[in-house]
């Protein structure tokens, strides 16, 4: 939202309109222009602060804001003089744009003879009420054709232009400028200038330079009104940190036509305040206005707002909006759209015009347009149950930025990649890649936190990582879930980095179960340099790379400034959505108990906990209701390369209480299935 000021007065030049400053403001305000705030100047002028929107450069203007008012209050248009008298001298500078893509018009108009000096009281009064501050007669006329026309301008010192020539292209690695204001910029071939047969002489769109610059001893100026691309005047805006009022123009799109009427306006009042004589012909490169034709169908028109307006009111407001009905068939009018309205484009866009004249307060409510709420899709049902997971477990939600330096993505989480997607234009100075992973900054924020007095943190972020594909230059858009974990000191102990470690892992089986996946899950050892080889592992879902998680590696924590060691997981959320049964299943509690059996066996240390459930189940039990892990252990009792590990098995029959000699039946299938595939022992 910008804040364009005019005055009541300079408005009333251009729109003889019969509103009080109050009314005028509550005009503009109920069409979609607020007038935010009202002043009283010395003079007795009124200033008007107008919040204009993104999408109406247009309004930018005194005469774009003119233009809405003659509409609102169907009184005439009355633009500024723009004939100006011209002398037998010829344009002796040629113009080139190299880049028309970049510039698609640019002109320049001579002027001979001028006489640089104070401007009058008038025009000081109404660049200072706006907020310029005055600085010779022939720059101040710029800036008021700029706030006049929202079409910027720039007088170069034609006698200071080398070799007679104007070209418009992009900078040369090593070329410098400095700008009017003292900036002194170091170009490259991203930026397109201004220049003379020498070296640039301004920043295309931004600011001209010091060199060519309009000051007390200048005879005769080169006015230069162009249209430039508007992603190239922000680029080279924000790379110099020069935001002025023509690059916040030309960055939302200046009027096609309106560059010509704009340096003729200027011209005009140049000779009127300064002199000179104007040379007789003018430079007008690129390319013209071809004018827009959109269809508006009546019927839609009126179902969209609910009205019943007919034809020729319809036509009637477009036209004060300066439309052109070029076709009227049956219920349908073809409707040419001027060159200063680059934001119509297509049908709504002008039901939006009618509503916007005919008044939102005179528009129905009760239409026939129903309300239909979409269900959520699945993806946002799983979103949705993880959050509230985490939410209730104590984690906070983190938002990171997408790109990251290029070292942290050459840290691996849970997906490795090759060479990251580079941006070419990075925002923030070594920021120039996308992220591979959401681990790198989650340490961020718990840096964050600990440098903020909140050594202890537990964070969840939920966003996407982009993984290359060889072969093509864009990357997988992949969603992930990156958990940062530590516990808080206890009136006991504080939490060991083993025991985060199997909290991160059962929050993850956790989030399984909530989610009613039932899948195979298989947890195995990992290699990672983000993780502590003693305490990390990762899961695969039915053979799928699922998840990644264990204790942050002590190079890790050294290189994020830690004082504390997290634990971290990042799993597949994709996956996730895909295998997660969001139905609610009940069944009925268990009418007779069930009967445990304990079994601790010896086995070689490379066994996991995931081939021991495994044989348990395939041993084919019927009366199995689960299993549950409850020891490990690694001593004197146990031979060197041996573990020892202790569970229980929960027997139970749905129809009828199971007999002890059946559950010591099962107990000895399931030992002789764990001694057979596992060489397992028994530990009496």
């Amino acid at each position: 939202m910008f804040i364009m000021k005019i005055t009541y007065n300079w408005l009333k030049e251009y729109c003889d309109f019969g509103l009080t400053r109050k009314e005028l403001a509550e005009t503009l305000t109920s069409a979609g222009m607020v007038v935010a705030g009202m002043r009283a100047t010395p003079d007795g002028d009124y200033i008007l602060e107008i919040e204009i929107t993104s999408n109406r450069p247009d309004c930018l203007g005194v005469i774009g804001i003119a233009r809405e008012v003659a509409a609102l209050t169907r009184s005439p248009l009355k633009l500024p003089p723009l004939e100006h008298a011209t002398g037998k001298k010829t344009v002796e500078v040629k113009v080139a744009v190299e880049e028309p893509e970049l510039c698609p018009r640019y002109t320049a108009r001579v002027i001979y003879g001028v006489k640089i000096g104070t401007s009058p009281l008038w025009l000081q009064e109404r660049l200072e009420a706006v907020g310029l501050r005055p600085i010779n007669n022939v720059v101040d006329i710029t800036n008021y054709v700029l706030m006049e026309w929202s079409q910027p301008l720039h007088a170069f010192d034609l006698d200071k232009l080398t070799g007679e020539e104007i070209i418009v292209r992009r900078a040369m690695a090593g070329e410098r400028i400095e700008t009017i204001d003292g900036t002194k910029c170091d170009l490259n071939p991203e930026v397109l200038v201004i220049a003379d047969a020498a070296r640039p002489v301004a920043l295309a769109g931004v600011m001209g330079g010091k060199d060519t610059e309009v000051h007390e001893g200048t005879c005769n100026i080169l006015l230069e009104s162009a249209k430039f691309k508007p992603a190239t005047v922000r680029r080279t805006a924000k790379r110099f940190g020069l935001k002025t009022e023509s690059s916040y123009r030309f960055e939302r799109g200046v009027d096609m036509e309106g560059v010509e009427l704009a340096s003729r306006r200027a011209t005009a009042l140049i000779l009127q305040l300064a002199g000179g004589e104007a040379a007789k012909d003018s430079i007008d490169v690129g390319m013209k206005w071809n004018k827009k034709v959109v269809s508006l169908r009546l019927p839609r028109l009126n179902v969209i707002l609910g009205t019943s307006l007919k034809e020729e009111a319809v036509g009637d407001i477009l036209g004060r909006l300066a439309f052109e009905i070029k076709e009227k068939k049956e219920d349908r009018l073809e409707v040419g759209v001027p060159s200063f309205r680059g934001d119509v484009t297509e049908e709504i866009d002008l039901v939006e015009e009618v509503a916007r004249i005919y008044g939102y307060n005179n528009i129905p409510t009760n239409t026939s347009l129903s309300i239909q709420v979409n269900p959520k899709s699945r993806q946002e049902l799983v979103e949705e149950r993880v959050r509230g997971l985490l939410a209730g477990w104590g984690f906070f939600e983190a938002i990171t930025y997408s790109i990251v330096e290029s070292n942290e993505v050459s840290r691996i989480g849970l997906f490795s990649g090759g060479e990251p997607l580079r941006i070419r234009n990075p925002l923030r100075v070594g920021e120039d890649c996308l992220r591979q992973t959401l681990l790198g900054n989650l340490l961020k924020a718990k840096r964050l936190n600990q440098d903020h007095g909140t050594p202890r943190v537990k964070l969840y972020e939920l966003s996407k990582v982009y993984l290359p594909v060889e072969g093509q230059k864009l990357p997988i858009e992949k969603t992930c879930l990156g958990l940062l974990y530590e516990e808080g000191l206890s009136l006991v102990k504080e939490q060991t980095a083993k025991e985060a470690f199997y909290t991160v892992k059962g929050i993850i089986e956790g989030l399984l179960s909530a989610l009613g996946i039932k899948g195979n899950i298989h947890w195995e050892a990992v290699e990672n340099p983000f993780l502590d080889s003693a305490h990390s592992c990762k899961a695969r879902l039915e053979g799928e790379p699922l998840a990644i998680l264990g204790e942050a590696a002590e190079g890790i924590v050294r290189a994020y400034d830690l004082r504390s060691v997290p634990c971290l997981a990042e799993i597949d959320f994709d996956l996730l959505v895909e295998k997660a049964d969001l139905t609610s299943t009940f069944r009925k509690l268990p009418l007779y108990p069930a009967i445990d059996r304990d079994i601790a066996i010896v086995v070689d240390e490379g066994v996991t906990w995931a081939q021991i459930e495994s044989c348990v189940r395939g041993a084919g039990l019927e009366f199995l209701e689960k299993i549950e892990f409850f020891d490990l252990y690694r001593g004197k009792q146990v031979p060197p390369g041996k573990k020892s590990i202790a569970f229980r098995i929960h027997f139970r029959a749905p129809d009828r209480t199971l007999r002890k000699e059946e559950a010591d039946s099962a107990r000895g299938i399931i030992i002789n299935e764990l001694t057979k595939k596992l060489g397992a022992v028994v530990r009496q």
